[in-house]
């Protein structure tokens, strides 16, 4: 069917400013109308156009203006509406009861608040040294595409002929033996934890897991008695086009190895699918791996020495080894001129498969491998100082639970992936107050719409967004009849990768001193504010910064001015000031008039010079200011080493930023 439209030109003079609409009113053959309202802001009957204004409709934010001073608002379902343009500096601009059909090239002009000069525009802060040890822009390896998405998971799934039994204490296992034989129950693990036992029972095929469950609620000594909940990992992977790891320099990574570059005496306990042996890029930091699938090599399922071999099994229809991802991301070798870069130079990472070779795994596995992490005396653990939890359950487990608390009560750094189904309700184990929940975000600081949140998340890190930025890349390999392929390179997007740039976060600040019980308040005090202003429930507390973390300060927001060159070591501020917001814009407004740089400066150190661990950026060109005029001018601001440039300036007109 042909749509009819109906084009009108419109010219309106409103307080000194003019609008012009071309209004065009479509419809879908159906009665209904389609509207939506584009335009153009500028300065005061002039050619400048205004970056940064917001535009209300009946007192709703609905969009801001680009670069170009434009805006585009669709999906408009009024007649009519109340329309509010605002920025700062200029007089806000009304117009009420705007009749809108479909309008197209709005031409709107901002009136001053005064007679000063206004400049604003975008900063871009690049945490990026120009480091030399470990290229990020010059990978090698071989980087696999991979395809599949995993998927959303029902809640509440379990094993089907499988229930977990707490025992108030070891007597109660032997004196209910052969009423459980009569039920046709038979052991299949037992964990003796000194303090009752944790008991895992193959069920009848003639009995449902509830009514199993209802049985052992009746009898004495048993503290709890649950499904065999199944859990799975939390990435999804994604197909390769570059290889920028760029989820470091959003964690501020290459500032941070300035400060610390290494965690070789910290431990961090990899509790996912295992991992790929003898990849050149991880194999130095492996140490004392175990398997807690299936029962040993051995074939004994009581008995998990750490001398048992995590092998990830996951085949490459799989997506391959999820462990061995997670593992790279936190501490890949570093500067070794090799694959990728981890997030610690030197770490020990102990791999515990507790998931199988098809990215599941159950409640029972992973309570075993999170007691032996946490150094459980009773199955000969291993006491590593942080746990990485990159998988998770819809389902509340008393056996989850109690393993969560005993590495708690041990001072384990406990970090878990929030969940990769998008919606308001965390996954366990992340759910627990005793862990840092990690969500994801992707190159543009933006919560990944796969991303669980919810008041229980902590902090967000790089998770990847495959429509954005390709994931996360790292370390993998994977397991194919019989044939382990290792030295293999991928990216992969999830709150699994979210949070093992937290583990490598947390492992830093063990390393230069921070007590482990301190560790997760030194990581939200210091993290970079997003969304909402304070703690929200979609970043947390924020997005991680390791730099700040590590010099226990949240960086401020810097300073923006025009400045001049006295000469090639010293630069002079010569305008007031004005400080990015959030979101990275800035408006500065000033009696500013001739031939000067813009600037923009963060004194990390609070020293009054530009030196190494601050942050600074200038113009390559000047730009030839007048009075009642309006710029648009974006700066670049980078990490300042102590072989940049700018690291040999000093500043004139200092009092100017501390009046």
């Amino acid at each position: 069917m042909r749509i009819p439209i109906l084009t009108i030109m419109i010219t309106i003079n409103i307080f000194k400013k003019t609008i012009r609409f071309d209004v065009t009113c479509s419809s879908d053959g159906g009665g209904n109308i389609n509207r939506s309202l584009e335009g153009t802001v500028y300065y005061n009957n002039s050619n400048s156009r205004i970056f940064g204004a917001d535009v209300y409709l009946d007192g709703d934010l609905r969009a801001e203006t680009d670069k170009y001073g434009e805006f585009y608002i669709s999906g408009l379902n009024k007649n009519s509406y109340n329309l509010r343009i605002k920025k700062d500096g200029f007089h806000d601009y009304y117009e009420d009861s705007l009749l809108i059909s479909e309008i197209d090239d709005v031409i709107v002009y901002l009136v001053p608040e005064d007679d000063r000069t206004i400049v604003s525009g975008q900063i871009s802060i690049y945490n990026s040294t120009g480091f030399e040890g470990e290229s990020l822009n010059n990978k090698l390896g071989n980087f696999t595409s991979l395809s599949n998405i995993t998927k959303n998971r029902a809640d509440d799934e379990y094993i089907e002929n499988e229930v977990i039994v707490k025992y108030s204490d070891s007597d109660q296992v032997s004196s209910l033996s052969n009423s459980n034989q009569v039920q046709g129950l038979s052991v299949s693990k037992s964990m003796n934890l000194g303090r009752g036992e944790l008991v895992k029972y193959k069920t009848p095929v003639d009995k449902s897991v509830e009514e199993i469950i209802e049985y052992f609620e009746k009898q004495p000594g048993v503290e709890f008695a649950e499904p065999n909940y199944i859990a799975h990992a939390l990435a999804q992977p994604n197909d390769t086009e570059y290889g920028l790891q760029w989820g470091l320099v959003s964690a501020n990574m290459e500032a941070a190895w300035d400060q610390q570059e290494d965690s070789i005496n910290v431990s961090v306990a990899v509790i996912d699918s295992g991992v790929i042996p003898n990849h050149d890029d991880l194999d130095n930091n492996l140490f004392n791996g175990a398997n807690f699938v299936g029962g040993s090599e051995e074939g004994d399922p009581y008995n998990f020495e750490g001398t048992d071999d995590p092998t990830d099994k996951t085949p490459k229809s799989e997506n391959g080894s999820h462990g061995t991802h997670v593992a790279g991301v936190i501490g890949a070798l570093t500067n070794n001129s090799n694959g990728v870069a981890g997030m610690s130079w030197g770490i020990n990472i102990i791999p515990v498969r507790v998931l199988d070779s098809d990215q599941t795994g159950n409640i029972y596995d992973i309570a075993e491998g999170i007691y032996y992490a946490a150094g459980s005396e009773d199955i000969g653990g291993v006491n590593a100082d942080i746990l990485n939890l990159s998988l998770g359950t819809p389902s509340a487990s008393d056996t989850l639970k109690e393993a969560i608390e005993f590495a708690h009560n041990r001072d384990k750094v406990i970090i878990a992936a929030t969940g990769n189904d998008g919606n308001s309700s965390l996954l366990y184990p992340a759910k627990y107050p005793e862990v840092i929940a990690v969500g994801a975000v992707d190159k543009t600081n933006k919560r990944t719409d796969y991303s669980n949140y919810g008041s229980d998340i902590d902090l967000v890190a790089p998770g990847g967004d495959l429509n954005i930025d390709n994931g996360i890349l790292s370390t993998w390999g994977y397991y194919e009849d019989g044939t382990v392929y290792t030295d293999e390179y991928a990216y992969m997007e999830g709150t699994s990768m979210a949070a093992a740039h937290v583990s490598g976060a947390a492992a830093l600040l063990i390393q230069s001193g921070v007590n482990p019980v301190n560790v997760e308040n030194r990581l939200k005090s210091t993290a970079v504010d997003l969304g909402s202003s304070g703690y929200d429930y979609e970043y947390g507390s924020g997005l991680i910064d390791v730099y700040g973390a590590l010099l226990n300060q949240r960086l401020e927001n810097p300073y923006i001015f025009a400045a001049s060159k006295s000469d090639s070591t010293t630069i002079r501020i010569e305008s007031d000031f004005s400080q990015m917001e959030d979101n990275g814009e800035y408006t500065l407004k000033d009696d500013i008039v001739g031939s000067y740089y813009m600037a923009v400066w963060r004194d990390v150190n609070d020293n009054n010079n530009i030196d190494a661990g601050d942050y600074f950026g200038i113009t390559d060109s000047r730009t030839y200011f007048e009075m009642e005029s309006y710029y648009t001018i974006d700066i670049d601001m980078y990490y300042v080493t102590s072989s940049s440039t700018a690291a040999a300036l000093s500043v004139e007109g200092i009092e100017k930023l501390r009046d």
